[in-house]
């Protein structure tokens, strides 16, 4: 893989993660606010006011934005098979979650809020299940790409040298005197 197709997917995997965290948090939060309000009035003439919050109306809405959230953190310290994964657990809670928004359409602009970022979240979900297959994994980074045969020199200052510059000094590229030298 060239390095401008491994950072063009690392940006892709990047854009992807961060609207799924992103959506979900939005949908937490349209599911957290009161999406109705009732004044009643009493024989005495007391006003009372009721709210009532997306989680009485959709209780199961804010547990699975948060879990596709959680899908979403969990992504970042995964490798591939367990993304896609991870990606069907967020694309199932963004549906789930969109399903309470829709349910209350009449309820307000938090409820159409919610369905609304938790669409984006299963979309986000359902694009990690089908694009984290060539995503780098997040230890790519650290490997160390192939510069050819190339020989360290072999004197100590080289070696430390090389250290310095992200060389592995027990590389086979190493001859067996530099290695020698090293060690004294």
């Amino acid at each position: 893989m060239s390095e401008a197709a491994g950072e063009t997917r690392a940006a892709e995997r990047t854009r992807v993660l961060l609207a799924g965290v992103l959506a979900a948090a939005v949908a937490a939060l349209a599911a957290s606010r009161d999406w109705t309000t009732t004044t009643d009035t009493g024989h005495a003439g007391i006003t009372a006011t009721t709210a009532q919050a997306g989680t009485d109306l959709a209780s199961w809405a804010l547990p699975c934005a948060l879990a596709g959230g959680a899908a979403f953190l969990a992504m970042l310290a995964t490798g591939n098979r367990a993304r896609r994964a991870l990606g069907v657990v967020a694309a199932l809670a963004g549906l789930a979650a969109a399903l309470g928004g829709a349910l209350n359409l009449d309820a307000g602009p938090w409820p159409i809020a919610m369905g609304a970022a938790a669409l984006v979240l299963a979309a986000a979900g359902a694009a990690t299940t089908a694009r984290a297959g060539s995503w780098p994994s997040a230890s790519d980074r650290y490997e160390a790409a192939p510069d050819g045969n190339a020989a360290i020199a072999e004197d100590p200052v080289s070696l430390w040298n090389a250290l310095d510059s992200g060389e592995d000094p027990s590389s086979p590229n190493i001859t067996a005197s530099a290695q020698e030298k090293g060690r004294s």
